[in-house]
C-alpha cells in the first residue's frame, strides 16, 4: 500500500517535531534507533497494509499507570503514519469497582447490576486515551459495537467472541486514525463483558496483522531469576525453562494462537520500550514466533529474487553473476525470505555455503528454526566463516570441531577424522561467492 518510500531518520524527525506540541520527540527519539535501523524498519512497516502493522493490547493496570507514555507512543506513530488497532483492558480499575465480584481462570464473573459499572469504566477509559491520543498531535478514535458473542457458560454475561467487524477497524485507519477499541460486546442485544486478551486475539485473527504486542508491567516474559528472556521460538520445544504457573499458560495459549496466525509475531514489552521493540534490532521485550521454514531442490520452487535479495541485505555484499546456475544441492528458506540457508556439496558431503537472516529479524530465534530444519537432513555438513563473522559465536556452538584455514574458520559437525583436513582445506580454498558493493 505504501510502497518503498524511503524516509532518512533526520528528516522523519523533523516531521515529528512539526506534529508534536511539547518536547515529545526530544524523548523519544532515543527509542527510534540508529538512522539506519529506523529507516529500515520503516520501509518494512510501509511495505504492509495499514490494517496489518499491529493490534496493540494494552492491560488495563499498564494503561493506569502509564497512561501519558502510551498516549504519546501512539501520537508518534500516528505522525508516521502508522496506526496500530488498540484494545484496553479495565482489570484494575473494576477490582475497586466491582470489590465483590469474583474470578474464575482469571475471568470475572459478571452479573446483570455489573454491566452499567463496567460499560462506564470501559467507556471513560476509551474516551481519555483517544482524546489524550490527539492531543498529543495523535490521530485516534473510539470505535464501539463491532463485537458480536455468544454468552459464556458459567461466569454470567460475559461474551465469547464470534463475529468481529472487521470493516469499521478498517476504515477508520484507511481514514488515518488509531481505532481504540474496549472488549464489549452484544448478544442478541444484550451487552457482555470481554476478556480483553480475548477479544484482542478474536480482532487480530480478523485482521490478520503481521504483529500482536502485548503491553504489560513486567515488559515481557521473566524467567525464574525475573530476567526478561528476549525470544521464544515457538516452532522449536525449547526457551520455556524456568517458566512456570500463570505465565508458562500464557505462552502456550499464545503459542497455540500463533498456529492460526502463522504470518504473526507476538511482542510483550513495556509502555516506556513501545517504540524501541518496534523500531531497533534488539527491541526490548519478549519476541514470539512460530517460524514456517521451507525446502527446495529446485530453484523453481523459490523465489530467486528474494533470496538473492536476502543475501545481499544480510551480507552487505553482492552475488557474483552466476551463482545459482550451478552446484546448489538445497535451499531451505523462511517463507517469508527473512532467512534462508544454501548447501551445495563437496566430496558428496554437504556443505553449507550460506546461512543468512535478515536485520530485522535478527535475535527473535529464527537462525535457531532455520539451523534445526537443514540439521534435520544434512546431520553431517561442513561450512565455513570469515573470522570477522559475528554470527562465530552462533557457528561455536553447533559444531564438533574447526579449523582456521587462511581467511576462513571452517566448521564441521559430525565429521569423521579422516575427512577433516581434507575436507576443512578443499572448504577453505573455494571462490568467494560474495563481493563488495559498488
Amino acid at each position: 500500500m505504501f510502497g518503498s518510500l524511503r524516509i532518512s531518520f533526520s528528516r522523519a524527525a523533523i516531521y515529528l517535531r512539526g506534529v508534536f506540541l511539547n518536547d515529545s520527540l526530544a524523548k523519544l527519539s532515543k527509542d527510534l534507533g540508529s538512522g539506519k535501523e529506523f529507516e529500515m524498519f520503516l520501509e518494512k512497516i510501509r511495505e504492509t497494509p495499514a490494517e496489518q502493522f499491529a493490534v496493540l493490547k494494552i492491560s488495563g493496570e499498564t494503561l493506569e499507570s502509564h497512561f501519558e507514555s502510551i498516549a504519546e507512543r501512539i501520537a508518534a506513530l500516528n505522525s508516521l503514519k502508522i496506526y496500530p488497532i488498540v484494545i484496553h483492558g479495565a482489570g484494575a480499575t473494576l477490582d475497586k469497582k466491582l470489590p465483590l465480584s469474583k474470578k474464575i481462570n482469571g475471568l470475572r464473573v459478571t452479573g446483570e447490576a455489573d454491566i452499567p459499572i463496567i460499560k462506564d469504566v470501559f467507556g471513560q477509559l476509551n474516551k481519555s486515551l483517544v482524546e489524550r491520543i490527539n492531543a498529543k498531535g495523535g490521530s485516534a478514535v473510539c470505535l464501539e459495537g463491532l463485537l458480536e458473542c455468544d454468552i459464556l457458560e458459567g461466569y454470567g454475561l460475559v461474551g465469547e467472541v464470534k463475529k468481529v467487524d472487521s470493516e469499521k477497524i478498517i476504515s477508520a485507519i484507511k481514514s488515518g486514525k488509531t481505532p481504540v477499541i474496549s472488549p464489549i460486546g452484544e448478544w442478541k442485544g444484550v451487552l457482555l463483558n470481554i476478556n480483553a486478551d480475548s477479544a484482542a486475539k478474536e480482532i487480530a485473527k480478523a485482521i490478520k496483522p503481521k504483529k500482536f504486542i502485548m503491553l504489560t508491567e513486567t515488559g515481557g516474559v521473566l524467567d525464574e531469576n525475573g530476567k526478561i528472556i528476549p525470544f521464544i521460538n515457538a516452532s522449536l520445544d525449547e526457551g520455556l525453562e524456568g517458566i512456570s504457573g500463570g505465565m508458562l499458560l500464557k505462552i502456550k495459549e499464545l503459542s497455540d494462537f500463533l498456529k492460526s496466525m502463522p504470518d504473526c509475531s507476538v511482542v510483550i514489552t513495556s509502555a516506556e520500550n513501545l517504540l524501541k521493540e518496534i523500531f531497533t534490532i534488539e527491541g526490548s521485550g519478549t519476541f514470539i514466533k512460530l517460524y514456517s521454514i521451507n525446502s527446495a531442490e529446485n530453484l523453481g520452487e523459490a523465489d530467486v529474487g528474494k533470496l538473492t535479495g536476502l543475501l545481499e541485505e544480510s551480507f552487505g555484499k553482492k552475488l557474483v553473476k552466476g551463482y545459482f546456475d550451478n552446484g546448489i544441492k538445497e535451499i531451505f528458506f523462511e517463507k517469508e525470505y527473512c532467512g534462508a540457508a544454501v548447501i551445495k556439496e563437496i566430496d558428496g558431503i554437504a556443505y553449507m555455503d550460506k546461512f543468512a537472516v535478515h536485520p530485522t529479524c535478527q535475535g527473535t530465534g529464527l537462525g535457531k528454526s532455520l539451523w534445526a530444519e537443514l540439521s534435520k537432513k544434512y546431520p553431517k555438513i561442513v561450512w565455513r566463516s570469515s573470522n570477522s563473522n559475528p554470527i562465530n559465536g552462533f557457528y561455536f556452538k553447533k559444531c564438533h570441531g574447526l579449523l582456521k584455514k587462511n581467511d576462513w574458520i571452517v566448521y564441521w559437525k559430525n565429521l569423521e577424522n579422516s575427512e577433516v583436513f581434507s575436507l576443512s582445506e578443499k572448504a577453505a580454498l573455494l571462490e568467494k561467492t560474495m563481493v563488495e558493493a559498488v
